[in-house]
């Protein structure tokens, strides 16, 4: 017997990763790809073939599964069935394929054994390939070109490298994290298997959608990917040997005490890789979003799972501007709770992106909007009490103002009910500012006094529809901030409220 080779990952599936060597394949390429690979194994069944085929239909899998977080159109869902259901019937052929290179490795001179071994590996071969010919012909091309027409734009919606992104990129990271401690806890085959597939999933979503972390963090994930795949493929033929019947058993014990030393080989060099202050673990989340920039990651989550649902995106990245500077404006005219709390400004920031989701139908759609968001997850970094609270604001952006008798919001403290107040009543006059969906209020400054608060808008008409929104939407603001609000119309504003506020500060 001699000592196993390192696996080598094919170049087939390093394209998503070297991205300083070749460009990045995006969506559209990798279905192109599950096509171009399921005509070449449908002509011949090369070990080439099928692992091209299966290495395309991962990708394409692993992209669905991140957008079906964001996106409910239901092609995403068809497709990563389809998908997965085609990996699976030729995965048979795959693991024959790769069995027996595994044998081939673990024995320099054939012996009985491995004789044994191939022939049992030759007749499973037979079967895998009527499966997975079977498969291939009733794979529906037509139908994966019409996913192919939908799904790569919806995608293109958001960039690659988007902070919504790195949320799920850290969302995979903590799953394949909770793994790892389990593997290491129960020393099973199945945890490190478990292991193995959270890693390959925290992979792909960083190959597919954060470039940049692909480039730093492509080699190790590979290489932590191959020893744990490694482990799982002499596993296997650990399994085989044991259940042979012909096979005698001293060269039996042999042959599992050398396919043991070889696993336990790999476990070690994993350990070392993922153990310790330096260990890849704590790299990785090192690159994900911390304390600082947790908040702002969910934002972009959430803005990112709306814009799915809003019929009116421009609109809303207006409203999400002009409440920002209402908030900054009113944090540097030194209001107190909760324009002096960070977290308050992303609660609005979040309300904002996610207000006009229930749009469809319009009737009660505030009322719809808060409910998606009390059934929606919560971005990690963030409670169900955060969530809860942001449904609050959106419930309350437009028609009845909150009131005690309403259940919810009579059961919240005095103070809570104070902010959410004040951040839906933000909410609304930002919204009302922009009533006739034409953005021609570009820019805002505040005077505040104690008895009232003047906004001056750029571009505001005083005539206008919305002007006649403003009148209406302003009074839920005057009420929790115990002030008049005006809006006024001016031509030209120098400076950004929110920088001004920032200098003031």
């Amino acid at each position: 017997m001699r000592k196993l080779h390192k696996r080598t990952m094919p170049d087939t599936l390093q394209e998503p990763e070297l991205l300083n060597k070749r460009r990045f394949r995006g969506l559209e390429d990798h279905m192109r790809g599950v096509l171009a690979a399921q005509r070449q194994a449908s002509e011949k069944l090369t070990e080439k073939a099928i692992h091209r085929l299966r290495v395309s239909l991962r990708a394409c899998g692993s992209v669905a599964d991140c957008m079906r977080e964001l996106d409910d159109h239901p092609a995403w869902r068809l497709m990563r069935k389809r998908a997965r259901s085609l990996f699976k019937s030729v995965g048979a052929l795959r693991d024959v394929h790769v069995l027996e290179g595994r044998v081939k490795q673990l024995s320099a001179v054939r012996d009985s054994v491995s004789r044994r071994l191939l022939r049992t590996l030759a007749q499973r071969q037979i079967e895998a390939e009527k499966l997975a010919r079977r498969a291939l012909e009733q794979f529906d091309r037509k139908l994966w070109r019409r996913w192919l027409d939908i799904l790569p734009k919806r995608s293109a919606r958001i960039v690659l490298g988007d902070p919504a992104f790195e949320q799920l990129a850290l969302q995979r990271w903590t799953e394949a994290e909770t793994s790892h401690y389990a593997a290491l806890e129960k020393r099973s085959r199945d945890a490190y298997h478990d292991l193995r597939i959270a890693i390959k999933r925290f992979r792909y979503t960083v190959a597919s959608f954060l470039p940049q972390r692909a480039q730093e963090w492509g080699r190790d994930l590979r290489r932590v990917q191959n020893i744990l795949g490694e482990v799982h493929d002499l596993d296997l033929v650990d399994q085989i040997v044991k259940r042979h019947k012909s096979i005698k058993p001293g060269a039996k014990k042999r042959w599992r005490q050398h396919i043991e030393r070889e696993i336990q080989s790999r476990l070690t060099r994993y350990r070392k890789l993922s153990l310790g202050e330096q260990s890849l673990w704590s790299i990785w989340r090192a690159g994900l979003p911390g304390d600082t920039h947790l908040h702002e990651s969910a934002v972009a989550r959430l803005a990112a799972w709306a814009q799915y649902r809003d019929p009116e995106p421009g609109h809303t990245a207006h409203v999400a501007r002009l409440s920002l500077q209402l908030f900054d404006a009113l944090r540097a005219a030194r209001l107190r709770e909760p324009f002096n709390d960070d977290k308050a400004r992303h609660d609005l920031e979040a309300a904002t992106f996610l207000h006009n989701i229930g749009a469809n139908p319009a009737k009660g759609r505030h009322k719809r909007a808060a409910r998606l968001i009390r059934e929606l997850a919560a971005p990690i970094g963030w409670s169900r009490f955060e969530m809860d609270t942001i449904a609050d604001i959106v419930r309350y952006h437009r028609g009845a103002e909150p009131q005690t008798s309403h259940r919810r919001f009579a059961a919240r403290p005095p103070e809570q009910q104070q902010a959410i107040a004040r951040l839906a009543g933000v909410l609304r006059l930002a919204v009302a500012l922009d009533a006739a969906r034409d953005q021609s209020v570009k820019g805002l400054a505040l005077e505040v006094s104690p008895e009232a608060i003047m906004v001056r808008a750029e571009g505001f008409n005083e005539h206008s529809e919305n002007a006649t929104a403003v009148e209406t939407a302003k009074t839920l603001l005057e009420t929790s901030l115990d002030r008049l609000v005006l809006v006024k119309a001016v031509d030209y504003i120098a400076q950004p409220v929110h920088a001004a506020a920032e200098e003031e500060e």
